[in-house]
């Protein structure tokens, strides 16, 4: 175990998040969308496929898309709603001034390989809470599956930006340590603090925002997006034990706000391992 003293630290959240100012997104993706934008005859089901496989590019056009430019009278939550918005146009202007860096592509191999993980993962997730959505009538797969596809950019942003380096949080997990103690004993805070940072400053909608914070159990009284929560929670749970690096246990306080008990996780996987193929083929 490491010596490192955990410490928080919201002088260095504060930093790393003003450094935050933009996203860059996958290169394949960017292609893709100017290439469907150049067609008349491409449905807006491809666009908004297209986008929602890249968290870097669906943060940009959900971003855009709140922004006080546009002064829509409520916050767009999802990639289908930021297009009917926005429109093809913009989306297209959008692609070709972002930036040629990789959000997911490090300096190195190593680097580079743990967030193409986390990019995996991410996707993983996604496709799993749009699942467990249709569970629950209360809950809008759209936005589910956004805070699935974000709910680990704050391992990113502090793999970017941060003035540490993240290896050694790798490092510390080899050894045992969990990751988010790991992350506050190197940075004084953690991915789930970045990423709820960097959405509330990016201007996302509540129930976005609320359903970043995926880890621990809902306080009492606070139970307004328990099941956005609980969504995004287990969503991600249940991807880290299919690439068979999580150990198949699903939070129960999670479980709970679905009405399910920790007997219900044999089904879960089973299912979330079904749609998650299936999404993988027709990508």
């Amino acid at each position: 175990m490491s010596a490192l003293p955990i410490t928080h630290n919201d002088d260095a959240l504060s930093a790393l998040i003003e450094k935050v100012d933009g996203l860059a997104v996958l290169p394949h993706v960017v292609f893709k969308v100017l290439e469907l934008t150049d067609s008349l005859d491409s449905p807006l089901h491809e666009m908004e496929r297209a986008i929602t496989i890249d968290p870097g590019f669906s943060s940009k056009v959900l971003v855009m898309a709140n922004s006080a430019y546009y002064g829509l009278p409520r916050r767009v939550t999802s990639i289908k709603e930021a297009l009917m918005f926005l429109g093809l146009k913009t989306v297209r202007n959008l692609a070709m001034t972002v930036g040629v860096f990789d959000l997911f592509v490090g300096k190195t191999d190593k680097e580079s390989l743990r967030r193409r993980q986390w990019w995996r993962r991410s996707v993983d997730a996604a496709v799993c809470a749009r699942w467990l959505a249709k569970k629950q009538p209360k809950l809008i797969g759209d936005d589910c599956y956004t805070c699935a596809l974000l709910h680990l950019i704050g391992k990113t942003l502090m793999d970017r930006y941060g003035d540490k380096e993240y290896f050694r949080i790798v490092e510390l997990e080899e050894r045992g340590v969990q990751d988010r103690q790991a992350e506050k004993r190197l940075y004084g805070f953690d991915h789930v603090e970045v990423a709820h940072a960097a959405a509330s400053k990016w201007g996302f909608p509540e129930v976005l925002i609320a359903g970043l914070d995926y880890i621990e159990p809902t306080e009492p009284g606070d139970e307004e997006f328990v099941l956005q929560r609980a969504c995004t929670a287990l969503a991600s749970s249940i991807a880290f034990a299919i690439t068979g690096k999580g150990e198949g246990e699903l939070p129960e306080w999670a479980l709970a706000a679905f009405g399910m008990t920790p007997d219900s996780t044999h089904e879960l996987l089973e299912g979330a391992t079904q749609a998650i193929t299936a999404a993988q083929l027709h990508a």
